[in-house]
């Protein structure tokens, strides 16, 4: 409402106790940011012009680091930092961009005067990236690390780094490149960073360099050259830098058949690699190659890399050449080797054999051959690499492949990842007679290996189901064109713990036969497929399986008078993670799911309103499930959410997900009904107010998530019972004010309290802001996302933009 007017003595008592209560650091130390842990003050998409000069009265002293990433600030003042005694990391990326960078292509150039950054003392990492800046500032000592990146700084010289001994990161990258034109290529004068003596890191991408920068500082260990005009390369370009351990000289001479972005095509019969020009190279240990215009690869560019673990020889042109290169016989040390998109233009070809010379890979741990465009898998394909002991990661997705051979990774003894996804497999192949099988008679399954289970990942509150990576051996076969699934596939792949189908089209009714071989199988993505589950053996040949994606399999259920059989969930006896999310069940379904053993059930995105509303069909539908703990119920179209309803949920239950129905009532007594409950989430449904009732006494309740509703009133006393509460979410709600009321002695313990988001009224004397404050430590956002809702002049501003105890 409107302020009344004060008498001018009232006024001068508030404005002391203001004083005072800003000595006490009441309100929050560092408005308009918001102060974090290890003092870090964040003052990002604040669309502030010019630096906060925080109160005297905070504890300025106590910030190390500090973040203006994305405002508007085109002036730096030699007096911005000079406050911040210890001030070591400042980010102003995102202030000024240049023209060509900003939204709206406005030019726009930021000034920093002379004792900026000279007045901080203690300065180690300064990011000036993506502003309009042309030289290079005056700057402390003490600097480590300086990215003026994506700047129009276009000229290096050596005094622009005079006395920065401790500088030991500078990036560079993207001063001169299609989003951020100049009219010439930055300078970088020789000798220009010869001074910096302890350079360990140097980044000068996409800068349209056409040489390598000369007389750079031996200390140098990373240096990245990427996606310049450098089509030359000799050992004295590389003079000197024998201390390198990664140097990335990719892009440089490109193949533009492939580019995502704008490219100009290698010049015929570049780029030119002398034979001799990484052979000095000694302690190299990364060397990016990729995007180069490659058709050969010379043995002597890797002489003398005996430390080599990383090689990228991405997109350019050597599908011929991985054929019958001899150049990886000296590699014996590479970890890590690159050729994707190595694919001759408009081929795919009808087989690849791997060259000899892999074999000789004898370290390498991860092979990506995604891209190279070959039409079949055979064990003669990656025959080379049996043997080696250290492989574990094979991509070979995007390869048009239709026809593979799937047992051939049962040959080799340590994978622990084979992607074959967005390929073209529609089915089983028949194995090679090389493979010691018989053409006709009966398939006999190699036993499973006795394998100790992997460290299976402790249940948390927010994990509904397991990732592959919790596993020791996955297949990705998803976004193929399997119909039908078929055990021969398999043969051999017993080890085989994790396997990914989904985005195929498999529409088979899965009766217990499919997946006999994977005896060691714990998690099977069958997610965006068209599954029949009309036999109750469905998946019980899979003794040890874990957890099962049926997500997104909604077409069978769609199809009116069909039954579906939901049975075969009892039978898995060490299933924990199960997802029948978004497939739409409503009706004709098994009336209750049974389990010992599962804990966590997806069923979002279902119909759960229809099914409830057929009378006691499926009143006790998941009470069969005797040990689950996570429950996920959101988007069922619930309107009502019964007591009885609730009844006869499982008692174990830990977490229940209501999110994103149509509740616009909830009967708050009825969480007595789940006695063990610590999480319950009722965001983006439809309650208009926290008025019948309270928060029943002795509910174990931690965590309370009500966002996204249109809440504008709450009972006094509402949340006082809930003695165990931590966490609570009321943002994106209609609260016009936020009473201690509600909370009663609670409101000291709660960890968090959001309320951004909500339209407070912010007149005179507003009693939420003292409360707000007095809880601050568990209010995110408190200085930049608690806004005001009215009145009309102080709308969408924060609660704190004028102080309402002062009107």
């Amino acid at each position: 409402g409107p302020c009344r007017a004060r008498h001018p003595l009232s006024l001068l008592v508030q404005a002391v106790a203001l004083a005072a209560a800003l000595a006490q650091g009441t309100l929050p130390a560092f408005l308009p940011c918001e102060l974090q842990p290890h003092g870090l003050v964040n003052c990002n998409w604040l669309f502030l012009k010019s630096v906060p000069h925080f109160s005297a009265a905070a504890p300025r002293a106590n910030v190390t680091s500090l973040s203006l990433l994305s405002n508007r600030i085109h002036h730096l003042h030699d007096s911005d930092f000079a406050h911040l005694s210890s001030l070591r990391v400042l980010n102003l990326k995102w202030n000024c961009p240049p023209a060509g960078l900003s939204p709206m292509h406005f030019p726009c150039h930021m000034t920093i005067e002379p004792n900026t950054f000279l007045a901080v003392p203690t300065l180690e990492e300064l990011h000036l990236s993506y502003n309009g800046i042309t030289t290079v500032p005056a700057l402390p000592r003490s600097l480590v690390s300086l990215s003026l990146s994506h700047t129009n700084i276009l000229v290096l010289d050596p005094t622009h780094f005079a006395g920065l001994h401790a500088l030991r990161f500078l990036y560079m990258d993207g001063n001169c490149y299609y989003k951020n034109p100049c009219h010439r290529a930055p300078e970088v004068a020789p000798g220009a960073l010869l001074g910096l003596g302890n350079l360990t890191h140097l980044s000068l991408k996409y800068n349209n360099l056409t040489e390598v920068p000369r007389l750079l500082p031996p200390s140098l260990e990373t240096l990245l050259l990427s996606y310049n005009h450098i089509v030359t390369l000799a050992p004295e370009d590389l003079a000197n830098l024998t201390a390198l351990r990664v140097l990335d000289v990719g892009g440089n001479c490109r193949r533009c058949d492939h580019a995502r972005n704008p490219c100009m095509e290698c010049p015929k019969h570049f780029p030119k690699l002398h034979p001799d020009t990484f052979s000095h190279l000694s302690r190299l240990e990364g060397l990016v190659l990729k995007d180069s215009s490659l058709y050969r690869l010379d043995n002597r560019w890797f002489r003398g890399l005996g430390r080599l673990q990383v090689l990228d020889l991405s997109e350019n042109f050597l599908y011929d050449c991985i054929t019958k290169t001899t150049a990886f016989r000296g590699l014996a040390r590479l970890r890590r080797l690159n050729l994707s998109f190595n694919y001759h233009k408009k081929v795919s070809f009808a087989h690849l054999h791997l060259a000899p010379s892999f074999g000789g890979l004898l370290s390498l741990k991860e092979l990506d051959m995604h891209g190279i465009f070959f039409r079949s898998l055979s064990e003669t394909t990656l025959q080379p690499l049996t043997h080696l002991p250290m492989l574990q990661i094979l991509r070979l997705q995007m390869n048009f492949i239709n026809q593979a051979q799937l047992s051939i990774f049962g040959a080799f003894p340590g994978l622990l990842y084979v992607d074959l996804s967005d390929n073209r497999i529609s089915g089983a192949v028949r194995p090679a007679a090389t493979l010691g099988e018989a053409d006709g008679g009966p398939k006999v399954w190699l036993p499973s290996r006795d394998l100790a289970p992997g460290p299976l990942a402790t249940l948390s509150l927010e994990d509904f189901m397991l990732s592959c990576k919790n596993f020791s051996f996955t297949l990705d076969l998803s976004r193929n064109n399997l119909v039908t699934i078929q055990p021969e596939m398999f043969a051999r792949l017993s080890r085989l713990q994790c396997l990914r189908l989904s985005h195929n089209s498999i529409s088979q009714a899965v009766n217990g036969s499919q997946f006999v071989p994977l005896t060691s199988l714990r998690m099977l993505d069958l997610s965006h497929n068209k599954l029949d589950l009309y036999h109750g053996s469905s998946f019980t040949e899979l003794p040890r399986l874990e957890a099962l994606d049926l997500s997104y399999n909604s077409q069978p259920f769609s199809m009116q008078g069909v039954g579906h059989n939901l049975s075969f969930v009892a039978q898995l006896h060490s299933l924990r993670y199960l997802s029948l999310a978004h497939n739409d069940i409503h009706s004709r379904v098994s009336q209750q799911l049974c389990s010992a053993s599962l804990q966590a059930l997806d069923f979002s995105g279902n119909a759960l309103s229809q099914m409830w509303a057929e009378g006691d069909l499926y009143l006790r539908f998941f009470q069969g499930l005797r040990s689950l703990v996570l429950l996920d119920l959101s988007q069922n179209r619930l309107h009502t959410l019964l007591p009885r309803t609730l009844d006869n949920l499982p008692k174990s239950l830990k977490l229940l997900r209501l999110r994103d129905n149509n509740l616009a009532f909830f009967n708050w007594s009825s969480l007595a009904l789940l006695p063990q409950l610590e999480t319950l989430d009722l965001a983006g449904n439809q309650l208009k107010a926290l008025s019948n009732g309270s928060l029943p006494s002795g509910t174990r309740l931690r965590k309370l998530d009500l966002s996204g509703n249109s809440i504008g009133f709450v009972t006094p006393g509402f949340f006082v019972l809930a003695k165990r509460l931590e966490e609570l979410n009321l943002s994106a709600n209609a609260l016009k004010t936020v009473d201690p009321s509600w909370f009663g002695s609670l409101a000291g313990t709660l960890k968090i309290l959001d309320v951004s988001t909500n339209p407070l009224h912010c007149a005179c004397g507003a009693a939420f802001v003292d409360f707000l404050l007095e809880v601050q430590a568990a209010v995110p956002g408190l200085p930049s996302r608690v806004k005001c809702g009215s009145p009309g002049q102080l709308q969408g501003r924060s609660i704190f933009a004028q102080d309402l105890r002062l009107c």
